[in-house]
């Protein structure tokens, strides 16, 4: 979802902070104790996001910009409302909300104007660029970094200009345009090094770098990569580091020396990992692929287009997000960017007509008039424009209600899933209560039939006997009527939308059940199934509050997988392979924690932070949503309160860790 969000981050990290001018908290501090003013605690918030928080902790940092928001419209604040919204546009692309980052920045864009906080606009464009640049669209991203570029210099906001010129060079070379990236990167490096602004400084020098290798000078190429990698201000960058390698051993391999070559896009890939970059990943793996295939070590390049597809497949799930939320976005930029200039338009009439007044005094009343009816033309445009995107919000929110219900229907069609593959499981459960309450009915029978006999012999003695073993049996008849009752009931609230009413709850019955069921529902599907079955229940475990059909939908989802799991490397271990599953309960003073163990192949590091994802999957196509896991993560964190956690080793096997709050 988030497609090159650490290369945003890394540009973000300096112009974010450097588009908000740094202020002097303590005096502002100060000031707030002092007078206690809203208006200087909206300051305190909104540079808090823009200081405090925007390397170290984004979510705090989205938060104090809200709270700027929320008490800059409280009291009618408009320029911390402003400012407030182009810190969360920020951290929108900061989380690859790029659709989102976009729609604040429309609205933030006509007010800054119409307040004159050219800084603020400056910045929006900025934000902008950086968004479409992402998406590929490099005529958008370079429009807006020029506009921006265009308030810099117009405003003479000398301190902001080596970012904008920065991002226009890379512009310029995502298009093959050396030359016109040349100068653009040679202007900021002189820029930077007049005004001693060193920051990132790392990356011009990488600039140069990319054009003399597109250019065929690969040893010049190769030369600048080094000191860019070297630059004092470069230290940890792993996003810059991976680039520079792999550009290295893309000019070793133009000049057709393939050991540097594997050698440098080995480290390259090291820093993309490290990075967690997808897009740099699958850069340098492809580069590894092709020279292992050219030696003929088929081995090692069948390693390297597995890691390449996969970081293929990541990107590709990534931009078709991304080119569906566009198309959304689309339309309503058009109109924001027409109400944009018109704002601009307005503005340079008042701009003349009051530098009309000054020098034509005389004239006063008539400019005056003049500018009146100007006014009046433009709120009357201006409400025009208002009605259609107003229109179009309550489009947007159709839209957005017709999403949540197919998310709705998406739900419950992963939870008739589940129910399918509960049915066998019930069907075997359900046979043993049933074949015991046949039984002993029938042994009744025999003993009522006894019973009778010795009644007309007068066999007191014997009557009593045989009723204590009528009464014995149907105790048990009744026992196993509530165990069949107590199978229907649970298929029957699995197979119910959840009320949301929770219910104190034996958790190691509930387990125990869900255990069972998952297993013989397996066992009906494929003979050939088999898995040893081990249990560790609490004794002493305390019951909790909680939705018994919701808690079951995730045990079952949890069991169902590993199941799966094990009866995957079954197919290929051996036969010294034995197939186990474990579950288990303990608690604490406070909580309760239910871990469900596999000795399957286990997760890979590669996709663990992404299993608990909507839709995604590695089980082949058709056997699997892409579903269970997300609504189990959600059904105990946001349903209960409660954390969902994963242990594996590759290989070796996977442990997922339930922790309920027993309050």
């Amino acid at each position: 979802m988030k497609k090159k969000l650490l290369l945003i981050a890394l540009l973000l990290s300096c112009c974010i902070s450097d588009f908000a001018q740094r202020p002097n908290m303590d005096s502002l501090q100060k000031a707030y104790n002092k007078n206690r003013q809203d208006t200087t605690l909206a300051k305190i918030y909104f540079y808090k996001s823009m200081y405090v928080f925007l390397t170290t902790n984004v979510d705090s940092g989205l938060i104090y910009s809200r709270k700027a928001l929320d008490l800059s419209r409280k009291i009618h604040y408009e320029w911390g409302e402003v400012n407030a919204l182009t810190g969360i546009a920020n951290y929108q692309n900061l989380n690859g909300d790029l659709p989102g980052s976009l729609k604040t920045t429309f609205e933030v864009l006509p007010k800054a104007l119409r307040l004159g906080l050219m800084r603020t606009v400056a910045a929006c464009y900025n934000t902008r660029g950086l968004t479409y640049s992402t998406m590929h669209e490099s005529q958008k991203a370079l429009d807006n970094y020029y506009a921006a570029l265009h308030i810099l210099e117009k405003q003479h906001y000398n301190d902001l200009e080596v970012t904008l010129l920065n991002n226009i060079a890379r512009a310029y070379l995502d298009f093959d345009r050396t030359d016109s990236a040349y100068y653009f990167t040679k202007k900021a490096y002189d820029f930077a090094l007049e005004k001693k602004s060193l920051r990132n400084f790392g990356y011009l020098i990488r600039n140069f770098g990319i054009v003399e290798f597109k250019k065929g000078h690969n040893e010049a190429a190769i030369g600048y990569y080094r000191k860019a990698i070297n630059d004092s201000t470069s230290k940890n960058d792993h996003y810059l580091f991976s680039e520079c390698y792999r550009r290295i051993a893309e000019a070793y391999q133009k000049m057709h020396q393939a050991d540097s070559c594997i050698y440098y896009a080995k480290t390259a890939v090291d820093h993309a990992k490290l990075d967690r970059n997808p897009d740099q990943v699958q850069r340098a793996t492809t580069l590894l692929t092709n020279e292992y295939k050219a030696v003929n070590d088929y081995k090692n390049a069948f390693y390297y287009q597995e890691i390449t597809q996969q970081a293929k497949d990541s990107l590709f799930s990534q931009q078709k997000t991304l080119q569906f939320q566009n198309l959304v976005f689309n339309e309503k930029q058009r109109q924001q960017e027409a109400q944009a200039k018109e704002i601009a338009y307005q503005n340079k009439i008042r701009f003349y007509t009051l530098l009309g007044v000054l020098v034509v005094f005389v004239l006063i009343a008539a400019i005056l008039l003049f500018a009146n009816s100007q006014r009046k033309k433009a709120n009357s445009t201006l409400k025009q424009q208002n009605d259609q995107i107003e229109a179009q919000r309550k489009d947007l929110e159709k839209t957005i209600a017709d999403l949540k219900n197919t998310q709705r229907q998406l739900i419950q069609s992963e939870k008739m899933a589940s129910l399918g593959e509960l049915t066998a499981g019930i069907a075997h459960e359900i046979q043993n209560p049933l074949n015991f309450v046949n039984n002993f009915s029938e042994v009744n029978t025999e003993l009522i039939e006894e019973m009778e006999l010795e009644l007309d012999k007068g066999g007191i003695s014997e009557v009593r006997s045989l009723t204590s073993d009528i009464k014995a049996n149907q105790q048990k008849i009744s026992q196993h009527g509530k165990r069949a009752d107590f199978i229907v009931k649970g298929m029957l609230q699995h197979s119910r939308a959840s009320t949301g009413e929770k219910q104190l709850t034996n958790i190691n019955v509930l387990a125990d059940e869900f255990f069972k069921l998952s297993f013989h529902g397996l066992r009906a599907k494929d003979k050939s199934f088999n898995a040893e079955m081990v249990t560790h229940f609490d004794p002493d475990l305390p019951k909790v509050n909680v939705v018994q059909q919701d808690i079951g939908r995730v045990l079952l989802n949890l069991i169902n997988n590993a199941f799966y799991a094990v009866n995957q490397k079954a197919k290929t271990a051996g036969a010294d392979y034995k197939p186990t599953v474990e579950l288990s309960t303990s608690h604490t003073a406070d909580q309760i924690e239910i871990k469900v163990k596999d000795n399957g192949n286990g997760i890979p590091e590669s996709i663990k932070g992404k299993i608990m994802q909507p839709f995604f999957t590695t089980k082949p196509t058709g056997e699997g949503t892409g579903l269970g896991l997300s609504l189990s993560y959600d059904i105990v964190v946001k349903g209960h309160g409660g954390k969902i956690n994963i242990e594996s080793k590759e290989g070796e096997g996977s442990e997922f860790i339930i922790d309920l709050p027993i309050a």
